[in-house]
């Protein structure tokens, strides 16, 4: 047998703990949480092994099939004895091998959805005891506690360009970070904008030259890079009913 075979065969095996931990870390646009690869491979296996228990010991007796665990076994060694009965085994179970791997991809996938969505439910802010660590996440959704979870954000970015500072200010529409979880640019709208030099000057003289504090920006969505910014302060808005 290829010696390259058992390797690929394990590979193949530990993919859906991959798949698992991708769907589990991942929100739309946004990484919940980046992890280092050694820290990533290892739990990858550990969620592989979880979901392969499930399969072997749930799914597949309910099919009516069982897994030989002995020609497994020969596989995984890249033994060189397989007999032609069990040659004759593997080429019949190709099909059913097909969709045991493709099943467990796409359970791998559902259930990291499932157990991302448990935890935002049932842990849905930063002061929540089982909320991912995240620097920008919560901060930008407005989750910080049970008393703390703002419906409307509004930021006020400082930017400089060449010799000008400029200060933007609008509603956070979204927000989306880098592969290493980061704040990598945001999305305002209803966008303002005005320039710092303004601030020096007082309002008896802003309405004596005619000027106004702050200018409007023409379009539906300004996207703001965050290398490009200095400072930013976020606001938070809360709707209350009153009886």
């Amino acid at each position: 047998m290829n010696i390259a075979f058992p390797a690929f065969f394990i590979l193949i095996l530990i993919i859906p703990g991959f798949i698992f931990q991708n769907s589990y870390e991942k929100v739309e646009n946004t990484s919940i949480e980046k992890k280092p690869f050694d820290v990533s491979s290892s739990l990858a296996f550990f969620y592989a092994l979880i979901l392969h228990c499930f399969l072997i010991y749930v799914l597949v007796p309910l099919s009516g099939s069982e897994v030989n665990f002995e020609l497994c076994i020969k596989l995984l060694t890249g033994s060189k004895t397989l007999s032609e009965t069990e040659l004759g085994v593997i080429n019949r179970s190709i099909p059913r091998v097909l969709i045991y791997f493709a099943l467990s991809f796409l359970l791998a996938y559902i259930f990291g959805k499932f157990v991302q969505w448990g935890i935002f439910k049932l842990n849905p802010y930063k002061s929540s005891k089982l909320s991912f660590d995240t620097p920008w996440y919560y901060e930008l959704k407005g989750k910080l506690s049970d008393t703390q979870d703002a419906q409307i954000i509004k930021l006020s970015c400082l930017v400089e360009s060449k010799n000008t500072a400029f200060l933007y200010y609008g509603l956070l529409e979204d927000f989306y970070l880098d592969s290493n979880g980061q704040l990598d640019r945001v999305v305002l709208v209803d966008a303002m904008r005005r320039p710092i030099e303004s601030d020096e000057m007082s309002t008896d003289d802003l309405q004596n030259s005619g000027s106004q504090r702050f200018y409007e920006i023409k379009g539906d969505r300004l996207i703001l890079k965050y290398e490009d910014i200095k400072n930013i302060n976020i606001e938070y808005l809360y709707i209350t009913e009153e009886n």
